[in-house]
């Protein structure tokens, strides 16, 4: 059985000791301030949620979705804090409400850190080069086998925890020095990729941390006291599961939303999908509303209303499960909304996400991207090849510079390639675009 004195643990990473309580700024806040200032988080200003190039500037960017995402969060864990510190009692959880409002909603502000350029597009074209092209299956050939199955299968969420306890920051160690509770809140997928051929792991494709960061993951996970599952698996934070909540509400309605505004959708379209997620749609409020602009914004906020107060209930019946360290399938997969988020999720799927727009704009990311990844990774293996000491042909030597810290960068295989990738999943949808026209000619 996890404990709220632990699972609410204000110990910041790689931190000797607990830094005091500030009067005025709580340390779950002072995690929302370090995510929303550091250079990852601006960078989602420029990184798809849904329409990339080509979209309109009405549309969500994964900026836009992390801050919707984390005010959600909020809601639900300051609802869900009171709830949990009437069961257990105050002298067993030792926070405030809000307290419990802002790990959720820290952790929902940074859950999109680790998406590379083009989102999951830019996921699935990694993994495809590395599993598919030749220069790919070289590099692979000489790692060891979980870091070839980090690369097969590329993971933001992963990325994600590198980004927050080792690329930012000006820390030594320990990258934002996040408390523990916001970094298990964070891990969705809490235990890494397959480390040898017979390993089993709760999802076939999905992992929470790299190899790399194994070490700073189970500093967190002892702390807060996850329940071990096997090697490097843990039970998931009971938080996590009202974040994972946040980022679907908000991503099933306001994919719509966007989509209406983009011509992808007709409003009678995302009227028949929200409106039965709203209890008032037909009310005499809802028909004295003239404007379909206005209309869809009042369904918006509704259906996003419904699915908090749904995810919200289902989350404290399955309470007493998730403190012993139990799975459960995702909180709104269990609420009576299911059947209308199912509705919204094939339409998604078939009209949007598949929809002419969306493919042209997978196109163009499937070129920069196989562009970037080509032309990096064989002036990689000549620079490998060639060591500290040996000249490389100008080609290879111009592009290396083009790398931020290329020269401080390991010749071994296993760190340099850790290194690129941190450069290219960090990019901008626009900056990579430019390097793949700039290294295309």
């Amino acid at each position: 059985m996890m404990e709220w004195s632990r699972l609410l643990s204000r110990k910041r990473l790689r931190k000797a000791e607990q830094a005091p309580e500030l009067p005025y700024r709580s340390a779950f806040e002072i995690d929302i301030d370090r995510i929303t200032f550091s250079t990852s988080f601006r960078r989602l200003s420029d990184k798809q949620q849904v329409h990339g190039i080509g979209g309109s500037d009405y549309v969500r960017s994964r900026l836009t979705h992390s801050m919707e995402a984390a005010r959600v969060g909020r809601s639900l864990g300051t609802w869900a804090g009171a709830q949990i510190i009437r069961i257990y009692g105050e002298d067993k959880v030792p926070a405030t409400p809000f307290d419990i409002g802002h790990v959720v909603s820290a952790a929902a502000l940074a859950h999109d850190l680790g998406t590379p350029c083009f989102a999951h597009t830019g996921e699935d074209v990694i993994s495809d080069w590395f599993r598919d092209s030749g220069t790919g299956a070289e590099i692979l050939a000489k790692l060891p086998l979980q870091q070839r199955n980090e690369l097969r299968t590329f993971e933001g969420n992963a990325q994600g925890y590198r980004v927050l306890t080792r690329l930012q920051g000006w820390r030594g160690e320990g990258g934002l020095q996040l408390t523990a509770a916001t970094l298990g809140t964070y891990s969705k997928y809490p235990w890494s990729a397959p480390d040898r051929p017979d390993a089993q792991r709760p999802h076939d494709r999905k992992y929470g941390f790299l190899g790399s960061e194994r070490e700073l993951f189970s500093e967190m996970a002892e702390e807060v006291g996850l329940v071990p599952r096997g090697p490097d698996v843990w039970c998931r934070h009971p938080l996590a599961y009202l974040m994972e909540a946040a980022d679907d509400a908000c991503y099933h309605v306001v994919d719509i939303e966007d989509a209406v505004k983009m011509r992808m959708l007709s409003f009678t379209d995302g009227e028949d999908l929200l409106g039965p997620m709203v209890q008032e749609f037909g009310s005499a409020e809802y028909r004295a509303i003239d404007d379909e602009g206005r209309k869809l914004i009042y369904l918006r906020a509704r259906a996003i209303d419904r699915l908090v107060h749904d995810a919200s209930e289902k989350f404290l019946e399955r309470l007493p499960e998730l403190m012993e360290g139990k799975a459960c399938p995702p909180l709104l997969a269990m609420t009576g909304c299911h059947k209308y988020l199912s509705a919204i999720r094939h339409v998604s799927f078939t009209r949007i996400y598949r929809g002419q727009q969306r493919c042209e704009t997978d196109m163009i990311a499937a070129r920069t991207l196989t562009t970037m990844l080509d032309a990096y990774g064989e002036a990689m293996l000549a620079r490998e090849a060639a060591g500290p000491d040996g000249q490389l042909p100008r080609r290879y030597a111009s592009l290396l510079e083009t790398i931020p810290g290329i020269h401080t960068m390991p010749y071994d295989r296993v760190g340099w390639v850790q290194c690129l990738m941190d450069y290219i999943a960090g990019m901008t949808d626009r900056f990579a675009l430019r390097q793949a026209q700039l290294i295309a000619g």
